[in-house]
């Protein structure tokens, strides 16, 4: 019987899809995205507009069918800044970590985001931090920039990674997110994040609805002593050991 219904059952994902799940980000971003210049240009508190993206994010989070679960979030103390540093396996990821984690947000993204209509003028008007994907290391200009306007309780978050993994596996960490951390003495915090790919693959439009791990890791705090480096491969080494026992966790049931 589960043979027999699979043809109309992805028939209905793809109707609810193109029909749903597009119409709505589109929608969405349009709408908030342009809420969000004009605030900023009407000099509204970060505050406003970190608000309305949460908001962008839940609503495209719940139309995608999203069922999350968040672990450890009272590590997040309020009015502490935090580098925040998170696996990347889907686009997904950005409605997670946007919609859910209650923390006023500078993205660190690659230059080409700037470009997209309405998502980038957003992006620009909320002051987050664009870089040089090409380059080997972080666009460090632009991080030294950002500092000048990181106001308290700002959290400035990463993906490492640089990319998107292709494979589900966790790729090696850039430096950057570790020596801005080291400057400015934020902890940093690792952030797990779980099964997003099944929701939505990456360099596929392939979605489905889904159950998703936020698992929000204990603050590596920063020390005089502390070596960028060291902190690097410790909280890729917390990420990766997090994803091993959840696929193992998954094999036993």
């Amino acid at each position: 019987k589960n043979e027999d219904n699979q043809p109309l059952t992805l028939l209905a994902l793809n109707l609810y899809k193109w029909f749903i799940i597009f119409p709505a980000l589109l929608m969405t971003t349009i709408i908030i995205g342009s809420c969000i210049v004009v605030i900023s240009i009407f000099g509204f508190p970060a505050a406003c507009s970190q608000k309305l993206a949460s908001f962008w994010a839940r609503i495209n989070a719940k139309v995608c069918l999203i069922k999350l679960e968040i672990t450890g979030l009272e590590n997040l103390r309020d009015n502490q800044c935090y580098i925040l540093v998170a696996n990347h396996l889907s686009l997904i990821d950005i409605y997670i970590l946007y919609g859910f984690l209650g923390k006023n947000l500078k993205w660190v993204m690659k230059k080409e985001l700037r470009y997209i209509p309405f998502l980038g003028q957003a992006c620009v008007a909320m002051g987050n931090i664009f870089v040089d994907r090409k380059n080997t290391e972080f666009d460090l200009k632009a991080l030294r920039d950002a500092k000048k306007n990181i106001a308290r309780s700002d959290c400035i978050i990463f993906f490492p990674e640089g990319t998107r993994s292709r494979d589900g596996n966790l790729g090696p960490f850039k430096k950057g997110a570790f020596r801005m951390a080291k400057d400015l003495g934020f902890p940093v915090v690792p952030i797990t994040l779980h099964d997003t790919h099944h929701v939505l693959a990456t360099d596929s439009v392939d979605w489905r609805p889904g159950k998703v791990l936020m698992e929000i890791h204990r603050p590596i705090e920063i020390k005089s002593e502390t070596d960028p480096n060291e902190m690097r491969f410790e909280s890729r080494e917390i990420i990766r050991k997090s994803l091993i026992k959840k696929i193992e966790a998954q094999n036993a049931e």
